[in-house]
């Protein structure tokens, strides 16, 4: 057995290896016993079949095939233990001969990362102010969730709700696919129908019917009515105004569940909006100091890591998709893009989140960043039971990272 061990750029090792049929003796019996389960010859019983048997029924290249399969990650395995290499990913293998025996494995080790002048980031926090107007807009925005529609015979005007039916028809008076609809519901002034559709309503009452003429615009979804004139009919079958509730006592414990005075209800709503954009502004500054790591990080790595971040970027939005009930297909088709399109894209992003994940780490190590079993034992606690089927491994390590990384934010960030 002849093994070479050549560091490469780009943090990778090559490991070349030539093997003699002696060094795969053990291999192959293990081969030839695995595929025995898998054959039915008379006389024998699986796992049984003697080895010339077996390769007068196979073929001798089957066997040899299956062997260097076994003996690769076996081989590779013990060289990186003997070398003491840091190997972070799965290593990417060449067989360039069979017989005899060569292959070549290109392996990512633990790269050298620099993260010079790392102390001397600060990012800080802006003082949040509430204003009046912000806690209005806001107890507002909570009574109209809770309006009340009332049936009214008069004119319709801007706020209220109606109920018309409509249809399009082209300057022949055909009818036009997909512009009818009946009882269709609207509040005048949401505009969520095409520009100049919802002024036409604006002062009919019920029962009373309209003809007029809109152009839709050019950047209309639908591609076969961009910039389109379209005559259309449409009858008013219902108009009703908004009742919104006055904020007094009785509305403040309908919402909140307790018994509060207005000065006290939008004393609550302010305390509750200040510690979310507290939370928000902290989210930000966060971001930024991150940005200002990576600033700071100099790490060359294998291209076998941004082609595995990438894959997982794919993945993830692929898994998001399908919960959402969509196709990773139709996205595609919808940005006109291939995959390998869209890979190439976001390789530019999978080189940050690396680079980013590298320096933190690193700056980490520098700054003793630690976390005992005992917190992560309590954060555990905190979240309550652990759904069936999670990896208690996996969920400390991503509890004892968050912590680390929390840690690490309050040092930088003033």
């Amino acid at each position: 057995m002849d093994i070479k061990v050549k560091k490469l750029p780009k943090s990778e090792v090559e490991i070349s290896v030539v093997l003699e049929d002696a060094d795969l003796k053990a291999d192959l019996d293990v081969a030839a016993k695995e595929i025995s389960k898998e054959v039915k010859i008379a006389g024998f019983r699986p796992g049984k079949i003697p080895y010339d048997v077996l390769v007068k029924e196979v073929g001798e290249d089957v066997i040899r095939a299956h062997a260097i399969d076994i003996a690769m990650p076996r081989i590779l395995t013990e060289t990186i233990h003997k070398e003491k290499l840091v190997v972070i990913a799965r290593p990417r293998v060449n067989i360039l001969s069979k017989n005899p025996v060569k292959f070549e494995a290109i392996a990512p080790v633990y790269p050298e990362i620099k993260v010079d002048g790392y102390e001397k980031v600060k990012v800080k926090m802006k003082e949040v102010k509430i204003t009046e107007k912000e806690v209005n807009e806001i107890i507002s925005n909570i009574q109209k969730q809770f309006t009340e529609w009332k049936e009214v015979d008069r004119k319709a005007v801007k706020g209220d709700k109606v109920e018309v039916d409509f249809e399009g028809f082209d300057k022949d008076g055909v009818s036009l696919e997909g512009t009818k609809s009946k009882n269709h519901p609207l509040i005048l002034g949401e505009n969520m129908m095409i520009p100049g559709f919802e002024d036409e309503i604006v002062g009919l009452k019920k029962e009373e019917k309209k003809e007029f003429e809109l152009t839709f615009p050019e950047d209309y979804h639908k591609k076969s009515f961009q910039g389109k004139k379209v005559k259309f009919k449409i009858s008013v079958q219902k108009v009703e105004e908004p009742k919104i509730p006055e904020l007094n006592e009785e509305f403040i414990e309908k919402i909140s569940g307790k018994k509060q005075k207005e000065a006290e209800f939008r004393e609550s709503v302010e305390v509750d909006l200040k510690q979310y954009k507290e939370g928000e502004e902290k989210k930000n500054q966060e971001n930024d100091l991150l940005e200002k790591f990576l600033d700071v990080t100099k790490v060359e790595f294998s291209d076998i890591l941004t082609d595995e971040e990438v894959e997982h970027m794919i993945h993830e939005m692929k898994h998001d998709m399908q919960h959402r009930g969509l196709t990773f297909e139709n996205y595609l088709t919808h940005i006109k893009k291939t995959e390998e399109d869209l890979k190439k894209e976001l390789k530019k992003e999978a080189i940050k989140r690396i680079t980013l994940r590298f320096g933190v780490n690193e700056i980490m190590e520098k700054e003793k960043v630690e976390v005992k079993d005992a917190e992560i034992d309590e954060e555990i606690k905190k979240m309550g039971p652990m759904p069936e089927g999670v990896n208690m491994g996996e969920a400390k390590g991503r509890i004892a990272n968050s912590l680390r990384l929390k840690r690490l934010f309050d040092r930088f960030v003033e």
